[in-house]
């Protein structure tokens, strides 16, 4: 733009005659207008008055001892009172008016010295360029429905018999508004869906599985029972069986164990028991039973036949042979098969409780198998093979690898030798066919008994085993409970106890939780891929993108029920009446501002508006210039108010209106700029309710709002919109691109040889520092809008600035006229916004001389000493603090780093002594 022309000087008086100059006492009164301008480059402002009402009115009084203008000499008076002065005062103050705004119109013609918004959006006008107008911001609102009664089970099944009035499912239209709960200082905001959700109770808030049904396996040392009442304690006898067993009472499949720990938890309504060695061959659908009474055979407390007299012992015997002990003391008289027991044992009849009965000879364990392999003869060597039976130490019976040696349950390789081994102990089920109250009278004993009719295998083993026989009966279900599952969740695949039915692809999901590493509660926003079923309960969903750290499981809350939303509320408007005998016609939109969304265009925003003439939908251009006589288009215009208009064609730059009553209506949307970025947790006021949604919240603070483009920006961003062109080519294109989209504050590219080529990082901050992730309108828009603008052979890559704060100490010696407190204050104010992010650059450096410099142009200072300079935690004074650049570290991109003061207090701030 050519710049305005500056007014000449005018000569203050005529030459004066050779020999007069020095002392001037002929030049008589010069005239002090126009004053000679000059302004150097880079200046603020520009002065260009000529004069001003004081010079103005000098330069008439000079005028009138002009010999020039003989008819004014007779004027001899110069007082103000007289109506000539008066007159040429009434001069002096019209030019003084004028000039003064005609310096202020030459200001508003130039970019660097322009204040009013609309000076810029009329130069912009002149290179193409379009004032970014803001954009709103964005959330996603996780909504609750209230979840139907279940009809109660006494309930007749008859139509229309129960009619609860909350349905099963909603769908949450677009338009439903939400307004934000107000801080301090703050005004509410009103946000709208931007899309239709299915939603359902059931995916209100889906958790993972804390627990898993898990059936006993073989090496099982603990078990779960549902409840806490399940009267157990250590010491207590358990047992393991199936269908295998009770179609072959010789089938290995079940086991027995003596509980050592029994522990209640309440929180889950659970018991968990444990018992030391792990189990043996379990059935595939094992029973678990507690065995509640422990019994013995009827003549375990006879008195030793030894100690019998003489003549007891020949009167008992009635002529057989005396063998040694009591005649036929077995376990039972009846027979093989059969024990009596010391005992009535009510709880032991079948068809009761008792379906079982577990013989233990001596060491209660049952033998476990272990793992191993041949170590040469009577050895073998204990490892983690394939399963052997082992005979227990001391004992006949089978034994666990654990049982065997200390040395072979810490480590593989330990040895045990078979040879001449006897075990202590044997365990054999047998199932309870039968059971009868009997009396006996034997063994110098008498009383009632419980006689057992028992099947199983290898009866014969306790056969004449009374005294040493333990017999476990009054077996009683325990019902299991589900395993707990303690495993973090992280990745693509997080696990639900939900039914994957409905859950379909493109469904947005709000995922919460505690991160393992540092405690710190994670917010993602993902998008379901997929959700792979399990039961009908339960399902795993496939998210994107995945999540990038571990959250601990009982953290994880999935939110199902979401929608996008944007800040504003719709407007219908009837706009008036279109004239096709009218050029340019143009309305404007009553409600103010208009909302513009994030865009992947080249302003990166897009209004949220609709307009139909009649019921035909128009099209909105950048500008109308260059559309077609018949092209149903329109133009938006924003005045310094920040009004907006709908300018129409007239005929030959797009269509114009055709004449109609009230014909022209629109829709949009009001809401714009950084208020909408409201904390999380305060969209929580629902405006529209529909039937069965109980409440909505946003769990992540909304982002992205940003204010119309300042003059700042504008100053910063009007240059390089003529750079690019809307294209993106080179380096600097694609800095200059991103950093005058909308929502973008700062932007720096590099090239960064990456594994998978050069690609072309560009490191970007939002305004105040916002951060900007790939989950971020912006972010996504910007990215699509350079892979659109540029070479699409260009690996393209956006970072999110690391925002790095230093500290910083100092000492001032101050003007002792001047009050301690103000200063100090001062000089603090001076160096936070001299080290403010909107002040500071990425990648740019701290330098001590520079902060030096702003603390000594405070009025009041005389001195500064700088005493603290650094970053990070260990305090140090260092003369300059780096600021790193965008970079690879093992392969991975790192974006460039801002440096700003950190807003805690000064290290040290004080005056000099």
């Amino acid at each position: 733009m050519n710049p305005l022309p500056l007014p000449e000087p005018k000569p203050r008086a005529s030459p004066q005659p050779p020999g007069s100059e020095c002392c001037g006492c002929c030049a008589g009164t010069a005239a002090d207008t126009p004053q000679g301008l000059a302004n150097r480059d880079g200046l603020s402002a520009i002065a260009y008055r000529i004069g001003d009402h004081a010079q103005f009115r000098d330069s008439l009084h000079a005028a009138l001892s002009q010999a020039a203008l003989p008819a004014l000499h007779a004027l001899r008076t110069r007082d103000d009172d007289d109506f000539t002065i008066g007159l040429i005062d009434a001069f002096a103050c019209a030019a003084d008016v004028l000039t003064f705004y005609q310096e202020r119109i030459a200001n508003e013609s130039y970019l660097r010295t322009a204040t009013e918004r609309v000076s810029l959006q009329e130069m912009s006008k002149l290179i193409g360029y379009r004032l970014r107008p803001g954009v709103a911001a964005e959330t996603w609102l996780a909504f609750a429905l209230d979840t139907p009664p279940a009809p109660p089970p006494t309930l007749a099944p008859e139509p229309g018999s129960f009619v609860t009035g909350v349905p099963s499912r909603v769908t949450l239209d677009a338009g439903l508004k939400v307004q934000s709960v107000p801080g301090p200082n703050e005004t509410p905001q009103t946000f709208e869906t931007l899309e239709a959700v299915d939603a359902r109770p059931e995916w209100n808030a889906m958790r993972p599985w804390m627990a898993r049904p898990r059936r006993p396996r073989r090496g099982d040392t603990i078990a779960y029972l549902a409840g806490v009442r399940n009267d157990l304690k250590p010491g207590d006898a358990v047992l393991f069986v199936g269908d295998e067993f009770d179609r072959d009472p010789a089938s290995r499949h079940w086991d027995f164990r003596i509980l050592d720990d029994v522990a209640l938890d309440a929180d889950h309504d659970r018991t968990r028991i444990g018992w030391t060695h792990g189990l043996g061959e379990m059935p595939a659908h094992a029973r678990l039973y507690a065995l509640r009474k422990r019994a013995a055979v009827f003549g375990h407390n006879a008195p030793m036949w030894r100690s019998m007299s003489g003549d007891f012992r020949t009167g008992y015997l009635g002529g057989r042979k005396d063998r040694g002990d009591w005649p036929n003391f077995v376990l039972s008289p009846a027979g093989d098969g059969s024990v009596d027991l010391d005992a009535v044992a009510a709880q032991a009849v079948p068809g009761r409780t008792g379906r079982y009965a577990v013989l233990a000879l001596g060491d209660y364990h049952r033998a476990a198998p272990s793992t191993g392999a041949a170590a040469g003869s009577g050895g073998w060597r204990v490892t983690a093979g394939a399963a052997r039976d082992i005979l227990r130490a001391g004992g006949g019976g089978l034994a666990g690898a654990g049982a065997i040696d200390p040395a072979a349950a810490a480590a593989t390789g330990a040895r045990f030798s078979r040879t001449g081994a006897r075990a202590r102990g044997f365990v054999e089920l047998f199932a309870i066919d039968a059971a009868d109250d009997v009396s006996r009278a034997e063994f110098a004993l008498s009383g009632k008994v419980t006689r057992l009719a028992l099947r199983g295998a290898n009866y014969a083993r306790f056969k004449w085993h009374v005294r040493d026989t333990a017999v476990f009966v009054q077996s009683e279900p325990l019902v299991p409970a589900d395993h707990p599952v303690t495993g973090d969740v992280g990745g693509a695949r997080v696990p639900v106890a939900a039914s994957a039915d409905g859950l379909l692809p493109g469904r947005r999901l709000v995922v919460l939780g505690t991160r393992v590493r540092d405690g710190a509660k994670v917010v993602v926003h993902a998008t379901l891929v997929a959700a792979h079923r399990i039961d009908g309960a339960r399902c795993i969903l496939e998210i994107a993108p995945p999540l990038a750290d571990a959250l601990a499981r009982d953290s994880v809350v999935v939110h199902g029920n979401v929608a996008l939303a944007s800040h504003g509320e719709t407007v219908a408007q009837v706009l008036g009446a279109g004239d096709a005998s009218q050029a340019f016609q143009r309305f404007e939109l009553k409600q103010a501002p208009l909302t513009y969304r994030a865009a992947a265009n080249e302003i990166g925003a897009a209004a949220a508006l609709a307009v139909r003439i009649g019921d035909v939908a128009w099209h909105e251009r950048a500008t109308l210039f260059g559309a077609g006589a018949a092209e149903r288009a329109y133009a938006l215009n924003t005045d310094e108010q920040g009004r907006t208009f709908v300018a129409f064609g007239d005929g030959l730059r797009g269509a114009r209106l055709p004449s109609g009553v009230n014909n022209v209506r629109a829709s949009y949307r009001k809401g714009l700029g950084a208020a909408g970025n409201v904390r999380a947790d305060t969209l929580t006021q629902l405006m529209s309710r529909p039937l069965g949604v109980r409440s909505v919240g946003n769990p992540r603070a909304a982002e992205g709002g940003t204010d119309p483009e300042s003059a700042d920006a504008a100053r910063r961003n009007m240059p390089l919109a003529t750079r690019t062109l809307g294209r993106a080519v080179s380096l600097v294109d694609y800095e200059d691109y991103a950093r005058a989209f909308s929502g973008v504050a700062k932007a720096q590219a590099r090239v960064l040889p990456l594994p998978h080529g050069a690609t072309i990082a560009i490191t970007i901050a939002g305004p105040d520092g916002a951060a900007l992730s790939p989950s971020s309108t912006v972010w996504r828009h910007l990215l699509a809008a350079l892979v659109a603008s540029g070479d699409p052979h260009v690996s393209v890559r956006l970072l999110g600035a690391a925002l790095v704060t230093f500290r910083l100490g100092l000492a001032i010696k101050r003007d002792p006229d001047y009050d301690a407190p103000q200063v100090l204050a001062a000089v603090e104010a001076a160096l936070r916004a001299a080290c403010s992010f909107d002040a500071r650059e990425l990648a740019q450096p701290v330098q001590l001389s520079g902060l030096i410099a702003v603390a000594q142009r405070v009025p009041g200072v005389v001195a500064v000493d700088v005493t603290r300079l650094y970053r990070g935690a260990a305090p140090a004074k260092q003369t300059r603090l780096l600021a790193a650049t965008a970079r690879v570290q093992d392969g991975i991109a790192l974006p460039a780093e801002l440096l700003t003061l950190d807003p805690a207090p000064f290290d040290q701030l004080e005056v000099m002594p």
